[in-house]
């Protein structure tokens, strides 16, 4: 059974209406009472405008069917109020609205009738930053423990990880399955957007090679050509897209529609293709595609990247950081933390040595694919001791990162990135754009920041607040040390 919380403060403010109405010939008003009563009014409108899910009343409890069973009328009668002043040592003044306004009109008589020690001196109310410093220091003197699950995945033996997790992400790169779903959802949507060119694009962790089986598939859907355009809020156009997709997908027997969400960066409709299984998150922006392209060629430059990526995103899941750091975020510091040790390039390099950019607004999404031997780096020999060694100091890194004064950017790779001077390094595409939009510029006023390597105006780690990075800190420097000890069956081979 359940109860809106609103549903109960209603009957008790329609029972003091009542009484009060009842008890007062002719009934008054107050200039207090009538601000109260207005907002009380605009609050239930702004309630209502919210368009509120109206939820259906199952009409018996052991019935089937649509509809909720709700905590009967009857029952709220049950429920009876108790005041306290906390005034007065938090002495109880009565059950009713009638004892407690008297209370307050009689300047709290005898506020401690049980002779309660009083305190000396009172502390002046802190103020709403003094109470957030309070907070936030209590915070940073507690550590945060690894869960059980992280730390079962760190003292096994690191080979079981790779010999489970390594074959299916590689496999599920490429499998049958993605022209299927390519082939239903053109066939679908097509129809949908008859005078408008339609093409399909998939991208995410099946296709970059760190997914598991249960990973969605990320799908881009460019309508009318839109792959060049960049938005970095979803346009009036694209909501009415993603809308106009809505019904069709409704209709149909091969799809399921699983939740569609507008308010996001970059809106998507998440759905299941029942013929294969497989979920999909369907958007209409192609910088996703084009990140995906750099990290395929950066794994497949490195191994070593896609090994430590895979560990470290399972980490991150048994952790359960994922609501706050993303796959994405987590595998772009992977690639921060090797570009510092000579193992990968800087992306801005990369770009550099491109004849002809190819544009999304004002972003560079294609790049040089040369070998690292071109390049002058070295390609790494995979082993256990070496994806060990590589991830031992890649959580090292991170435990003892200022994050107050650096940021985690791939674009320039160098160490010591200060955030308060990023802006005067970047190059003139993003000076640019953020002049002409000055609200679009990179969040730079978050406890985390982790530069985009093609996106230059986005933190990937914007939604990290305080708590979840000492609590991510707290984990890197645990898994570190936990590293650091000798596996249960520690053999060397290759992962």
């Amino acid at each position: 059974m359940q109860m809106n919380p609103l549903t109960m403060e209603a009957n008790f403010f329609l029972e003091t209406l009542t009484a009060v109405s009842q008890s007062s010939s002719p009934t008054q008003l107050d200039p207090h009472l009538t601000k109260l009563l207005e907002r009380i009014v605009v609050g239930i409108e702004k309630y209502l405008d919210g368009n509120p899910t109206y939820v259906l009343p199952r009409e018996t409890p052991s019935g089937g069917g649509p509809g909720v069973v709700f905590v009967p009328p009857k029952e709220l009668q049950t429920i009876k109020r108790t005041f306290s002043c906390t005034a007065c040592t938090n002495r109880i003044v009565g059950t009713t609205i009638a004892k407690a306004v008297a209370h307050l009109t009689e300047n709290h008589p005898n506020p401690n009738p049980n002779n309660h020690p009083q305190p000396q001196a009172q502390q002046p109310p802190q103020t709403k930053q003094e109470k957030k410093r309070a907070q936030v220091k209590a915070r940073q003197e507690i550590v945060v423990q690894l869960p059980k699950k992280a730390k079962a995945m760190l003292v096994g033996e690191i080979a079981s990880v790779f010999k489970d997790k390594y074959p299916i992400a590689d496999k599920l790169k490429v499998i049958p399955e993605y022209s299927i779903i390519e082939q239903d959802l053109c066939k679908l949507l097509a129809p949908a957007f008859p005078s408008q060119p339609l093409r399909i694009y998939k991208f995410g962790s099946r296709i970059t090679g760190i997914g598991t089986r249960s990973s969605d598939l990320d799908v881009f859907v460019d309508i009318g050509n839109t792959f060049h355009t960049f938005e970095h809020r979803a346009s009036k156009g694209t909501i009415k897209n993603l809308r106009a997709m809505r019904p069709v997908f409704c209709n149909s027997n091969d799809w399921r529609i699983i939740n569609v969400i507008e308010q996001a960066r970059v809106p998507i409709i998440k759905t299941c293709h029942l013929p294969t299984g497989i979920e999909c998150d369907i958007c209409l922006n192609s910088l996703g595609f084009c990140n995906t392209n750099l990290l395929k060629y950066l794994f497949e430059s490195q191994p070593l990247t896609q090994y430590m990526c895979i560990y470290v995103k399972n980490w991150l899941e048994r952790c359960k950081l994922t609501e706050q750091i993303s796959t994405y975020s987590i595998t772009l510091m992977v690639i921060y933390f090797l570009q510092l040790q000579g193992l990968l390039p800087p992306i801005a390099v990369l770009q550099q040595e491109q004849s002809l950019n190819q544009l999304v607004g004002p972003w560079i999404v294609n790049f040089s694919q040369k070998t690292l031997s071109e390049l002058g780096l070295q390609q790494l020999d995979v082993t256990v001791a070496v994806v060990k060694a590589y991830l031992r100091a890649f959580f090292l890194y991170f435990s003892s990162f200022n994050y107050d004064q650096f940021m985690v950017c791939p674009y320039f790779a160098r160490p010591d990135i200060e955030i308060q001077s990023i802006e005067k390094l970047m190059p003139i595409r993003y000076s640019s754009y953020v002049h002409e939009n000055p609200d679009c510029s990179l969040q730079l006023r978050k406890p985390m920041v982790v530069q985009d390597p093609i996106q230059l105006n986005h933190n990937v780690t914007k939604a990290v607040t305080q708590y979840g990075l000492r609590t991510f800190v707290d984990y890197c420097q645990q898994t570190a040390g936990l590293l650091e000890e000798p596996s249960a069956n520690w053999r060397q081979r290759s992962a």
